[in-house]
């Protein structure tokens, strides 16, 4: 192994085959020079290091799980698991195959758990306990084991991370991949041997599998191996049959690019808030947030390595000059000296986290200016960690009494965020209202329609209240049709199927309202508006038959 892939991943020469589980970090022993050996020590065990950010996690997740509302994309799971496999594979041929992965561990949970909202979203939230974990991991793997354990800390309470943890979609369990899948690459960079490259390709294909643009974190790994001066060959070995096996899932994912075609072109605005949500925040009125207060940490972090790395090397550099003078004293070789020992640990905490950090989101915003749209942050989510370390090395560089005021003052921003998120305007949908107006005012056998009929997959989430009520426009279900709105029946169909009625509600997202032309003039022949209601994403009207229609007994479509 070369002195080159050692000092990439943040370790000098003699000093690689070492355990780090008893050294101190950088930041840690020069704020607090008089800090005992063994709270230093303390800091440094797993059980410091680690599961302090997941119970965190794991709590933050669990409170008020079953608060925020269930939104359309959580529609869409519920109707994707609670299918037959065959159904489910039929489903993956025309939608939503870069979800398969997701779809089908959750297909298993769901025939364990039920299908309410709550059972589906506690693997979200083991997945973003794991995530947590992860984070305090790294910083341990690369000799900072405060700067791991606060930005694990940071990592469990963003108000961003909540707001994906708590819902029933993949995001969580693609950070927790992203960051396992970085504790490998760092091994491939100390100790690239047959067994890890092998474990990290596998990482990376179970990543893209869980979402496809996640993949994009191994473009971030050879930025950090390029600029660590790592074994780049090596690493390009590992990645390219992870390529391979990702490449059938990505051509399947390109003819299914209709789905995607509802994103706009990213602007300004949404760059800001890219800058915010990374950092922590919703993006949304909330108040100040935690964002501006992550970025100062951050950027301290930053510029406290730079010092910090900079006076050690002057410092290893006066010590092998000093052991080269001495030959009484060969003990003292650069290798050996503890001004060199973590010298590297700052530089290679950046150099891993920045790419991480910009790579995915640089790339997809520029695929979305120069070609077709297609960034979402959720897309972007699983950088959120690197965000988290280094914000977390910022803390660990400050002493202990301040890193602790100021990490108070940070989880005070973080609290209107965290009620935000599950608030009833935690999501784009707030679907309970619309169930509680349907489930009081219509009677069975009412009409319902859809708009647009993808709407239709929450009938899968509140089957209770849609059970009730007869589908006019739907000719074969989703289930039957492989796909989440189902097949509607024609114009003429449809005015035998309302003719009877005597009240036709239509459900549908807001900003999406207007019925095709046809079908509101076919409503309107023998329906008149009763009632609108408007939500959080979802309206609903009320139409009732004309008074003409009842005297007389025509029928709709006569």
């Amino acid at each position: 192994m070369s002195g080159a892939s050692r000092q990439a991943a943040g370790r000098p020469p003699r000093r690689a085959a070492e355990a780090p589980s008893h050294r101190v970090a950088p930041a840690a022993s020069a704020a607090c020079p008089a800090e005992a050996p063994e709270r230093a020590a303390r800091l440094d065990r797993p059980a410091v290091v680690t599961v302090v950010p997941a119970v965190l996690a794991l709590a933050a997740g669990l409170w008020e799980l079953g608060g925020p509302p269930p939104w359309r994309d959580e529609a869409a799971t519920v109707s994707a698991v609670g299918r037959t496999l065959p159904q489910l594979a039929h489903l993956l041929q025309s939608v939503d195959a870069v979800h398969g992965l997701y779809y089908a561990l959750m297909h298993v949970i769901a025939g364990l758990s039920g299908t309410a909202e709550v059972a589906l979203r506690i693997p979200s939230v083991v997945a973003g306990a794991l995530a947590a974990a992860g984070t305090g991991a790294i910083g341990r793997a690369l000799g900072a084991p405060r700067a791991g354990l606060y930005g694990g800390v940071l990592l469990a309470l963003m108000p961003i991370f909540s707001r994906y943890v708590q819902e029933a979609r993949p995001y969580p369990m693609t950070a927790a991949a992203a960051v396992g899948v970085t504790l490998l690459f760092l091994r491939v960079m100390r100790s690239p041997t047959s067994g890890v490259l092998a474990a990290y390709a596998m990482g990376l294909t179970v990543l893209a599998y869980f979402n496809l643009f996640a993949f994009l974190v191994v473009g971030a790994h050879g930025v950090a191996a390029i600029l660590s001066r790592g074994p780049l060959l090596r690493w390009a070995c590992a990645a390219t049959p992870a390529l391979a096996a990702v490449a059938p899932l990505a051509w399947l994912g390109s003819r299914q690019s209709a789905q995607v075609g509802w994103i706009p072109r990213p602007d300004v605005t949404d760059v800001g808030r890219l800058a915010v949500q990374l950092f922590g925040d919703l993006g949304g009125a909330t108040g100040p947030g935690v964002a501006p207060l992550t970025w100062a940490l951050a950027l301290f972090g930053l510029a406290y390595g730079v010092v910090v790395g900079v006076h050690r090397a002057r410092a290893a550099r006066r010590a092998e000059e000093s052991a080269e003078e001495s030959a009484e004293k060969p003990a003292e070789t650069p290798g050996e000296t503890p001004a060199e020992e973590h010298a590297e640990t700052p530089a290679a905490l950046a150099r891993l986290t920045l790419p991480w950090l910009l790579v995915p989101a640089l790339v997809l915003l520029a695929a979305s200016w120069t070609a077709h749209p297609v960034y979402v942050f959720r897309y972007v989510f699983c950088c959120v960690p690197a965000a988290a370390l280094l914000a977390g090395a910022g803390l660990a560089a400050l002493p202990p009494g301040l890193a602790a005021a100021v990490l108070a003052a940070w989880l005070g921003l973080s609290v209107p965020g965290q009620l935000a998120t599950r608030g009833p305007d935690g999501r784009q949908d707030d679907p309970r209202p619309v169930m509680a107006l349907l489930a009081a005012e219509a009677k069975p056998g009412d009409g319902v329609l859809f708009v647009p009929a993808k709407v239709r997959k929450y009938e899968a989430v509140y089957p209770s209240v849609f059970g009730r009520l007869r589908d006019v426009a739907l000719a074969r279900s989703p289930e039957k049709d492989g796909s989440f709105p189902g097949r509607e029946v024609s114009t003429r169909v449809l005015a035998a199927r309302l003719e009877g009625l005597r009240t036709l509600w239509v459900v549908g997202h807001t900003g999406k309202n207007a019925m095709p032309a046809r079908r509101r003039a076919l409503v309107a022949r023998s329906f008149a508006p009763a009632g609108r209601w408007t939500f959080r994403g979802l309206f609903v009207d009320r139409y009732d038959l004309r008074q003409d229609h009842r005297s007389n007994g025509a029928g709709v479509g006569k």
